[in-house]
């Protein structure tokens, strides 16, 4: 420690004797005093001695090391009282600096072997530049008191507010109420916490224990539980803020939750997480768990059994039904031969599921299988048009790594009497806030009858085949694809209602509905065609259409063949995404008016 100081002491006194002198005043002034913590420089101390009550003045420059420019601060007692040995109080003192006003009073008794120091604060408010700390009308008490035994020191202490609100990053506290009681030992180098007991108003209690090596300055074994604490409360205050531009970054949560974790020789040693009767929302409506009850252990050299359990649910608008799941966690490993998720009336049946953290990255891999879902069900729950049949399939194994997702494979569905592919499948980042999918789709011979037929669309007969194409969703929402649907080939019914010719018109722009209805063919209630095809081009939110063959205005969606026939053009070239999907929802809804482009 370098230290240079100036003292300049003076007194203003009083001679009532030659033989006595009264000191009424006595100012030191310190130039500069240069520490491991920080420096202190222009630091003038003053006493004045005059009145009933001595007053005291501290004006300095302080640099903490880790600031970069010097900090001015005041420090004032209006009533200091020094009356006594060993014993300073201080009833209206006040602290202030750039960005901190805080009034106080402080009494502190102090003796050969122990100390005791008690300090008020009433409407206290402060910040840094950075805006990582503050405090608003901040009130409430610190007390500190220590006791030397056999030269190992016993303390206690206590920091609490009854008003104002506390922000201290990542957390905020605004709601007041909240104690933090502390004590323990002290023996150089060795700071032990043995119980420090937390309590936040709407979370509930929690205490723990610490170990604090003062000459690595390294914090060794930390023990911490809460028991029976709010979960609501737990996850607005402590994991919200950490979890902030995750997917649970966005909660509505409720229920009780009891969690413990120790960290022994600067390693995390176990962890348990309890939640009962617990509700978990996500208000971006990804996901959804109802009436959860979890047992989440977690031990370094121990395996434990992990277990969920939820009533009922949704995942990305999928209904979840009544639900229970395990699972082995081995240090950084996860493994469950089986896992079952009930969604609508089927399931979705993970097999072989394997997890691992290694270099602080996960790496996991899974098969699935689905169970028969109806598809009615299905396409209701996400918004479509309803559909009929059933879906079921199966799914390669799916691996994770350095936070993509990648399908080994093709993943197939039978639905419609036909088949459904995926292949090529990519997420980036499928658990952040902008999931980003690359996929292709393919479908064949699907049964248009069945698709059709309970619609109020209108009846088409004959089967479909369809591709989608180097297709980008972002944040599940299509920004690219090449998309085409088209009749399949070979021998088979191709019937089409009129209807149906209304509302497939309405997708492409005006035009042969209107003219069907001036001709003879409006007696007939269906029509035999060649093909139907449709196309969209979707670069960003504008899908260029197209059918079967170009026509000088636009292109053909129905090419007629035989008697009767009808052909079915389309005249919108251009549209964005949303306009063709609010045209399929009023078609779907049973508008079949023209939208006139």
């Amino acid at each position: 420690m370098f230290l240079r100081l100036v003292f300049a002491i003076g007194f203003c006194c009083s001679l009532f004797s030659p033989q006595v002198l009264a000191i009424s005043a006595i100012q030191i002034q310190v130039g500069e005093v240069d520490a491991p913590a920080g420096k202190l420089k222009n630091a003038q101390f003053q006493v004045d001695l005059k009145g009933t009550k001595p007053t005291l003045i501290l004006k300095a420059e302080v640099k903490p090391t880790n600031e970069k420019e010097f900090i001015p601060f005041n420090l004032q007692c209006e009533q200091f009282n020094t009356e006594k040995i060993g014993r300073v109080d201080c009833l209206k003192g006040s602290f202030t600096a750039k960005q901190v006003k805080a009034p106080f009073s402080v009494h502190f008794v102090s003796y050969p072997n122990d100390f005791a120091m008690d300090i008020a604060f009433n409407a206290a408010n402060f910040s840094d530049e950075s805006g990582l700390h503050a405090g608003e009308n901040l009130t409430g008490q610190i007390k500190l008191a220590a006791k030397s035994v056999n030269n190992i020191w016993q303390w206690n202490g206590l920091i609490s507010w009854d008003k104002g609100e506390l922000f201290w990053q990542p957390f905020y506290f605004g709601k007041a109420g909240n104690r933090f009681e502390v004590n323990g030992t002290f023996k150089q180098p060795m700071l032990n916490i043995e119980n420090a007991s937390l309590l936040v108003n709407e979370v509930g209690k929690m205490t723990s224990s610490v170990q604090i090596n003062t000459k690595t300055q390294m914090v060794e074994d930390i023990k911490v539980n809460a028991k029976d604490v709010d979960f609501a409360g737990l996850y607005a205050i402590f994991l919200k803020p950490m979890a902030e531009k995750s997917v649970f970054g966005n909660l509505e949560v409720s229920g009780k939750a009891d969690w413990q974790f120790e960290i022994k020789n600067l390693e995390p040693s176990s962890f348990e997480l309890n939640l009962r009767d617990a509700n978990i929302d996500d208000k971006n409506g990804k996901f959804a768990f109802k009436h959860m009850n979890a047992h989440l252990p977690w031990d370094y050299n121990n395996a434990k059994t992990v277990s969920i359990e939820y009533e009922s649910g949704n995942l990305l608008k999928m209904p979840l039904g009544d639900t229970k799941l395990s699972a082995v966690i081995n240090r950084y490993s996860f493994t469950t031969p089986q896992l079952t998720l009930p969604i609508l009336d089927g399931a979705l049946n993970f097999t072989d599921l394997s997890a691992a953290m290694i270099a602080d990255n996960w790496y996991w891999h899974v098969g699935m299988n689905v169970s028969p879902i109806s598809m009615s069900a299905f396409s209701k729950a996400l918004g479509w048009p309803i559909m009929q049949g059933k879906i079921s399939g199966r799914v390669p194994q799916v691996t994770y790594a350095g936070k993509q997702l990648v399908m080994d494979g093709a993943m197939t569905f039978n639905v419609f009497n036909g088949t459904i592919g995926m292949d090529n499948l990519k997420i980036e980042d499928p658990l952040g806030v902008v999931p980003r999918l690359q996929a292709d789709l393919q479908m064949r011979d699907l049964d248009l009858g069945d698709l059709t037929r309970t619609f109020s669309f209108g009846n088409i007969e004959g089967k479909l085949d369809g591709d989608v194409k180097h297709m980008v969703l972002e944040n599940w929402k299509p920004v690219r694809l090449d998309a085409s649907i088209q009749t399949s080939e070979g021998k088979h019914l191709k019937k089409i209602s009129q209807r149906a010719v209304e509302n497939i018109t309405a997708l492409g722009g005006e035009g042969t509905a209107v003219a069907l209805q001036r001709t003879f063919l409006r007696f007939f209630k269906e029509f035999n065609y060649d093909k139907i095809g449709l196309s969209c081009k979707l670069r960003q939110d504008v899908c260029e259409m197209g059918g079967v063959e170009s026509t000088a205005t636009g292109y053909v969606i129905v090419k007629g063949s035989g008697i009767p026939a009808v052909n079915v053009n389309g005249f919108t070239q251009r549209i964005s995404l949303s306009d063709l999907l609010g045209r399929i929802k009023r078609i779907t809804d049973g508008n079949t008016k023209m939208v006139v482009e």
